[in-house]
């Protein structure tokens, strides 16, 4: 398996792995900086998005089904992180917590986010949550 920034000629491979894997976010797959694993196939994918200076948005983050727990979603975001300096948020569910917690995040209001990142989370339809979830939205360095 090797990590690597993505190019144009990849983002085929990343859509396909984000839709076969139910993936029907807001994504624009070519807005930010997108790092993916490949073994073959593209296994794993994390994308960055500068909403202002020295503050990133963490998104689009999966690691296909059956490569889970291998190691490769922590080795996707290290690679991403040492990649791009600045404050880093996102939005998860419950069960990604102890996750992001290993690489610093921490739980933060919503009305802690600076308004680039609310705007960010607005467009890609995670504020309001959606009926039914509850978002977490978190905070590193």
């Amino acid at each position: 398996m090797f990590i690597s920034r993505a190019t144009r000629h990849d983002l085929a491979d990343i859509e396909e792995l984000l839709t076969t894997h139910g993936w029907h976010e807001k994504t624009d797959l070519k807005e930010g900086v997108a790092y993916f694993a490949r073994d073959g196939a593209v296994v794993g994918c994390v994308r960055l998005i500068e909403v202002a200076p020295q503050t990133q948005m963490v998104d689009s983050v999966l690691v296909r089904e059956d490569r889970r727990r291998s190691g490769v979603g922590t080795a996707l975001m290290k690679a991403a992180m040492n990649a791009k300096g600045g404050t880093m948020f996102l939005c998860c569910h419950e069960e990604a917590l102890p996750f992001y917690a290993q690489f610093g995040f921490v739980s933060i209001p919503l009305e802690d986010c600076p308004p680039e990142v609310v705007a960010y989370l607005e467009k890609v339809g995670d504020v309001p949550a959606p009926e039914g979830h509850t978002h977490f939205y978190l905070k590193a360095r």
